[in-house]
């Protein structure tokens, strides 16, 4: 699988912050958990909220199209948008990338 370089460095993503990028045209969302980089698709596969514009509190990311929590840094569901939590709903999880750190830049591995 290959690493694309994000061309951000992961000193610039602050714990509790996020970033949305475009890789090989796939749009990633970087978030930054306690000091552990995770990427998970950047859009909610409820209905397509584009999670960057989001609440990301703790590991905890809100869509702010219709409430879907997920855990950010595994793109498991909390919560669908009517609060109900797993097994039932219909929300699927988020897809994750790898991440890692090569010089300084954050790199994410795509399938």
């Amino acid at each position: 699988m290959p690493w694309w370089s994000t061309g951000i460095a992961a000193a610039t993503l602050a714990p509790g912050g996020s970033r949305e990028v475009m890789l090989e045209m796939r749009s990633v969302l970087l978030v930054n958990i306690e000091g552990s980089i995770s990427a998970v698709e950047a859009t909610c596969p409820h209905l397509g909220g584009i999670l960057a514009d989001g609440k990301l509190e703790g590991p905890r990311l809100t869509c702010p199209e219709h409430g879907a929590v997920f855990d950010a840094p595994s793109g498991k569901v909390i919560a669908d948008p009517f609060g109900v939590e797993p097994p039932d709903g219909a929300v699927d999880p988020l897809m994750t990338f790898p991440t890692r750190i090569v010089a300084g830049l954050i790199e994410v591995e795509l399938a």
